[in-house]
C-alpha cells in the first residue's frame, strides 16, 4: 500500500509554473552521485596544479635572476679585493718589475727596436738589479715615464705597444668574470 504525501496550503493555488518536465526528472544513484563528486575534484586537483606550476615557473625566473646578480656582485667584489691586495703589493713595493717586462715582451709583436717605459723608481730598481749582474734584457732600451704607475710599463716596438697597467688587467678580469656568470 502505497502513502501519498499530502501538503495543505494556507490558500488557494493561484498560478503554477512547470520547471521541468515529469519524465525528465531521473534520480541519481549514489554511484553516480560519487562519481560526480570524484569528477568534481578531479577538476579542482587540476586547477590547483596549475596554479602551483604557474608560481613555481614564476619563482624560478626570480631564483636564476637571483642568482645572476649575486655571481655578478660576487665577481665585482673579487675584482674590487684584488684592487685593494694589488694596491697594498704596490705600495709596499712588493713585486717584480723584472717579470712584468718579460711578461710584456712576450707579448710583444717584435724584440727589434725595443723601448720599455717604466715608472722611474722602478727604472732605478731595475738599473740597480741590472748593476749587480742580472743583464736579462739585453739589447731592450729603457725609459722614465712619471705618467707610469709602479709596477707597470709599456712596450714600444715598430710594429705596436703592449700595455702592462693595473686597471687594463682587473678591466680584462672583470669582464671574464662577467662572462662566466
Amino acid at each position: 500500500m502505497s502513502v501519498v504525501p499530502t501538503v495543505k496550503l494556507a490558500g488557494p493555488i493561484e498560478s503554477v509554473k512547470v520547471i521541468q518536465p515529469a519524465g525528465a526528472i531521473e534520480a541519481m544513484t549514489v554511484e553516480e552521485g560519487m562519481l560526480a563528486e570524484l569528477e568534481s575534484q578531479k577538476q579542482q586537483y587540476a586547477e590547483a596544479t596549475q596554479t602551483l606550476e604557474a608560481l613555481a615557473a614564476k619563482m624560478q625566473v626570480v631564483y636564476d635572476k637571483a642568482i645572476v646578480d649575486h655571481r655578478q656582485a660576487i665577481a665585482k667584489l673579487a675584482v674590487e679585493i684584488a684592487r685593494k691586495i694589488l694596491a697594498q703589493k704596490v705600495k709596499e713595493g712588493d713585486y717584480k718589475i723584472e717579470t712584468i717586462i718579460q711578461e710584456s715582451l712576450n707579448n710583444a709583436p717584435t724584440r727589434q727596436d725595443v723601448v720599455v717605459r717604466l715608472n722611474p723608481q722602478d727604472l732605478a730598481r731595475l738599473q740597480q738589479t741590472q748593476q749587480q749582474g742580472e743583464a736579462a734584457f739585453a739589447g731592450i732600451k729603457f725609459a722614465a715615464d712619471p705618467d707610469i704607475g709602479p709596477a707597470q710599463c709599456v712596450v714600444e716596438t715598430p710594429k705596436g705597444k703592449v700595455e702592462s697597467l693595473i686597471e687594463s688587467h682587473l678591466e680584462q678580469v672583470a669582464r671574464a668574470l662577467s662572462k662566466a656568470v
